[in-house]
């Protein structure tokens, strides 16, 4: 059982499973632009892009941790588990970029 961040209900493994993929587009989307715009800005614009961009990697990082955890049990294919393992990978690189561009914003 997964607790949901943005709503007052807990979410089953296949629901949240569900949640993810659903909702999946509209985060990529939101990350990728974020991370976009960090890349090619440097000072204020870099901070405010890559503080942004890591908060819209928080829950559904935490939601791909989780089915990465439940994946026996949800008896995920192989295509599934890989898209999962991949954005988990993504987004871990970019979370550790962002930290960087929020600690030093002109580098």
């Amino acid at each position: 059982m997964l607790k949901s961040g943005c709503m007052a209900r807990t979410l089953t493994a296949s629901e949240a499973l569900s949640w993810y993929f659903k909702r999946r587009p509209a985060f990529v989307k939101d990350i990728c632009h974020h991370v976009f715009f960090a890349n090619r800005n440097r000072g204020v614009d870099r901070k405010f892009h890559a503080g942004y961009a890591i908060q819209a990697m928080a829950e559904p990082a935490r939601v791909n941790a989780f089915l990465l955890q439940q994946a026996d049990s949800l008896g995920l294919d192989t295509t599934i588990r890989t898209a999962l393992e991949n954005d988990a990978a993504e987004m871990h690189a970019y979370t550790a970029r962002m930290r960087t561009y929020l600690a030093n914003s002109w580098a």
